[in-house]
């Protein structure tokens, strides 16, 4: 199995990339933090603008980025293969329920994300 062909947008594996990416930026953002603030805490603990919450935002911004993309193209794919009726039935249940889930996905890491930006890290 190539790289192209289970990347591609009616493939099975779409249906769980996002939550995928979703869950490694969860475990890389928070863990990253916990070990920040114990090695090198931000010298203002007080403030919500340290270079931490810069750098996690950033962080924060490229993945929600990349889930929109990933949506955005799993939508065109449904809405091409709907309009050429080239595609089977699954395939195109796939690429809904994938935008969806991509779409889910960028929800949670705002959701997620949004304290980076009012909290104080390590307080």
């Amino acid at each position: 199995m190539t790289t192209a062909r289970w990347f591609g947008p009616g493939h099975p594996a779409q249906l769980v990339i996002g939550l995928i990416i979703w869950s490694i930026w969860f475990i890389a953002m928070y863990a990253g933090l916990s070990v920040v603030c114990q090695l090198a805490p931000p010298p203002r603990p007080q403030s919500a603008f340290s270079w931490l919450n810069i750098g996690l935002a950033a962080f924060s911004i490229m993945v929600i980025l990349l889930l929109l993309v990933l949506a955005w193209r799993s939508g065109r794919y449904c809405t091409a293969q709907h309009q050429a009726h080239d595609s089977s039935s699954t395939q195109r249940f796939i690429g809904y329920v994938s935008t969806v889930l991509y779409l889910a996905a960028a929800v949670a890491t705002v959701a997620g994300g949004l304290p980076v930006l009012v909290l104080a890290p390590c307080a």
